[in-house]
């Protein structure tokens, strides 16, 4: 048997993989007016430069350097350089891009929940829904069920799963605030690298958002790969660091682009009439 506790949190982590960058697209379409144009380039560019690139010279370096892969602190290290690199470097294309049809910070906002939502779908939502797919045979079958007729390298990876399906409840929830934290400092990220890239803040800031973001998923992966504990700690500090990266980049929109213009993407309002 698998708790309901922890099927809960499979629960909870897929709604957060699905849902919360859909909520997204929805307030921005609807409140904001930004294209959902934007949404679909950042499921098309975080499957190209992520899925396809990243992935690929990630691989291609720890082949080449075993011994990187086996020292977890700088398998973390060179997980989150390659995520600065890659990942900065597709939001920093893409805002330079369609610099000119960017007026207001929702355009950039709708370009990463498209990111988000296919970073978290493919990371972590499909991964919970081949735990909460055993969970429910577990249930329902048994563990013998689960295990017979496998031997070898089957066997050890299915018994692997089982163990980690029945074992603690905890990393399924903080697997969801992980999720969480990802996407509010990818919306940060964006909106901090567009206005440094047209000339809103000081080019620095660029600096300072890639550093946040390179921050943030150093922590992440140095949890992942075992080189910082416990896990809710890694989630604490990354969540920590997503909460000041939204209340610094909300306080510099606010103060920059509030009084500039009634804009909403491109649909100017009526000013009202005393």
């Amino acid at each position: 048997m698998v708790s309901t506790v922890t099927v809960m949190g499979m629960v909870f982590t897929m709604l957060v993989c699905t849902i919360a960058p859909l909520l997204t697209l929805a307030f921005l379409k609807s409140r904001k007016r930004a294209p959902i144009l934007y949404f679909v380039i950042g499921i098309v560019m975080h499957l190209l430069f992520v899925m396809v690139a990243e992935r690929f010279f990630l691989d291609l370096v720890l082949s080449s350097a075993p011994g990187i892969a086996q020292d977890p602190i700088l398998h973390s290290f060179l997980e989150a350089l390659f995520v600065l690199v890659f990942e900065g470097g597709e939001f920093a294309l893409i805002l330079h891009v369609f610099r000119e049809n960017i007026v207001r910070g929702s355009r950039p906002l709708m370009f990463a929940a498209g990111h988000s939502f296919s970073n978290a779908v493919l990371s972590s939502g499909l991964s919970n829904i081949t735990y909460f797919t055993v969970a429910n045979m577990v249930s329902t079958q048994g563990r013998e069920f689960m295990t017979q007729g496998l031997s070898g390298e089957e066997l050890e990876s299915m018994t692997s799963m089982l163990d980690y399906v029945q074992g603690d409840f905890l990393p399924f929830y903080l697997d969801g605030v992980n999720q969480l934290s990802m996407m509010f400092l990818y919306g940060c990220l964006a909106v901090l690298l567009w206005m440094a890239m047209s000339s809103r803040l000081p080019r620095w800031w660029a600096a300072v958002a890639l550093g946040m973001f390179f921050v943030q998923r150093l922590v992440l992966s140095l949890g992942n790969n075992g080189a910082l504990s416990p896990l809710w700690m890694v989630s604490a500090i990354a969540l920590g660091l997503m909460i000041i990266a939204v209340v610094v980049t909300r306080q510099i929109y606010l103060k920059k682009e509030g009084t500039h213009s009634d804009m909403e993407d491109g649909v100017h309002r009526l000013p009202m009439r005393h």
